[in-house]
């Protein structure tokens, strides 16, 4: 704008952002619109169609308290400063492989700690696999064991079965026994089951 104006006009319109009260603001309006002059006329009127930027670019339409303006930063050198530090760290225009190694490899002599080289993508996959074939595995075993009890169980209850049968038979042989040395006219007899049947008979006293 300085070949638009003067330069008292010019100074004014430069130092628009000191502007310290709300009848400031208004007077500065009037003296932009009085110049005439359609860009500088358009460069306010940005501004003040968009209601955010005033606040950012005046302390006095902030509201940020006034230590914490004070405090912050007019320009955002700090952050271009920022990007030129990180682009001499790890350069530019590196491949995806290339920045990733030189990333590992900053954080490593930053640390200390030694990039693991068994975390890629295909040693994780083969762990993973491992993994569920291990589970499978011992499923696998678990219902085989499962299976095992299973039919141990079985043959445990057949064998209480008879062993309690036959307990029941040599109770029932003892008292027929000593009912035949009584002088019983029982006479005992075996099937071929092995069932103990009796029979009434004439005693032979």
């Amino acid at each position: 704008f300085r070949a638009m104006v003067n330069a008292a006009d010019f100074a004014r319109l430069t130092d628009f952002t000191y502007i310290d009260s709300d009848v400031t603001l208004a007077k500065f309006s009037e003296f932009v619109y009085s110049l005439g002059k359609k860009e500088i006329t358009n460069w306010w009127k940005h501004k003040e169609m968009n209601a955010w930027i005033i606040p950012c670019l005046i302390k006095s339409q902030s509201a940020f308290p006034p230590d914490v303006w004070d405090s912050t930063p007019s320009t955002t050198n700090t952050n271009e400063a920022q990007h030129a530090w990180t682009n001499a760290q790890t350069g530019t225009k590196l491949s995806v492989v290339e920045a990733l190694i030189r990333r590992v490899n900053s954080m490593s002599l930053r640390t200390g700690i030694l990039a693991n080289p068994n975390n890629e993508i295909v040693h994780r996959m083969a762990r993973n696999g491992q993994r569920h074939t291990a589970s499978a595995r011992k499923s696998r075993e678990s219902r085989q064991l499962t299976d095992v009890s299973k039919e141990l169980q079985m043959r445990l209850s057949a064998e209480v079965k008879k062993h309690r049968e036959s307990t029941e038979l040599t109770k029932a042989l003892k008292a027929q026994l000593k009912a035949a040395k009584e002088g019983s006219s029982e006479i005992l007899t075996a099937s071929s089951s092995g069932r103990v049947q009796t029979v009434s008979a004439r005693s032979g006293k």
